[in-house]
């Protein structure tokens, strides 16, 4: 298969066992599907929000039909989210709540300080060291901490701000894998921060639309140095 390279970043579009297993990085960011049907909902309403109703603030937000596909229909399978561990130095597995991971100490949550029926925050596993941590970034309709003014373009997009807390959660690792890229976050993420990333997705549409977003943030440039982010001990009760 020919990747397809821009700037420091090269993206494949395959299924993650047909690449991953030859690759190599010092982080691997992981959003693999839960099964929980989110590819399939084409505008299905939770309270009303996603058919063009107003949202708890009474700000409008129009209807988004992002297709209907079966990504989401099963959780991925246990050998590819072993694949992506062995592929890292480190890992960080978004929506990690859903599988059968191994005990960790360092959860990573992202309160998402949302309404209605959705889910309040979102948890990845990860095998790096340290405490639970959490980072409070709002992305609930249009009402969003970051990306106010760009479309979204994934049924379960997450924010390049969180990404980029991720990769400071790892100690600004150099180099990154992506793996169910998706929209590519992560990438995007790498590319503000001028590091190495490879990205795997297999669905032609979500390539397409990773490889604008890689590209357009590749002309962008390097937007800031890598550092850490301030961080929050979540408590567990």
């Amino acid at each position: 298969m020919n990747p397809v390279i821009i700037g420091d970043a090269t993206l494949y579009c395959a299924d993650i066992l047909d690449v991953l297993p030859n690759l190599q990085a010092q982080l691997v960011i992981a959003d693999p599907p839960y099964g929980v049907g989110e590819s399939g909902q084409r505008n299905k309403t939770r309270g009303g929000i996603a058919c063009g109703a107003k949202n708890t603030r009474g700000r409008y937000v129009a209807p988004r039909d992002y297709g209907n596909f079966a990504w989401d229909k099963k959780p991925a399978p246990p050998h590819e989210l072993q694949a992506c561990i062995e592929a890292g130095d480190h890992c960080i597995i978004w929506g990690g709540n859903h599988f059968a991971l191994p005990a960790a100490p360092k959860t990573l949550v992202w309160d998402k300080m949302n309404s209605g029926d959705f889910a309040d925050c979102e948890l990845a596993w990860t095998n790096l060291p340290g405490a639970v941590r959490q980072f409070r970034h709002m992305w609930n309709g249009m009402l969003r901490d970051s990306e106010r003014d760009t479309p979204r373009v994934h049924p379960t997009q997450k924010p390049i701000a969180l990404m980029a807390w991720c990769i400071a959660q790892a100690g600004s690792p150099k180099t990154i894998i992506e793996a169910y890229m998706g929209s590519a976050p992560a990438g995007c993420a790498a590319m503000a921060l001028g590091l190495k990333y490879t990205g795997i997705e297999r669905d032609p549409r979500n390539f397409e639309i990773a490889c604008r977003r890689i590209e357009q943030a590749a002309k962008q440039g390097q937007l800031f140095e890598p550092t850490r982010t301030k961080q929050e001990q979540a408590a567990l009760i």
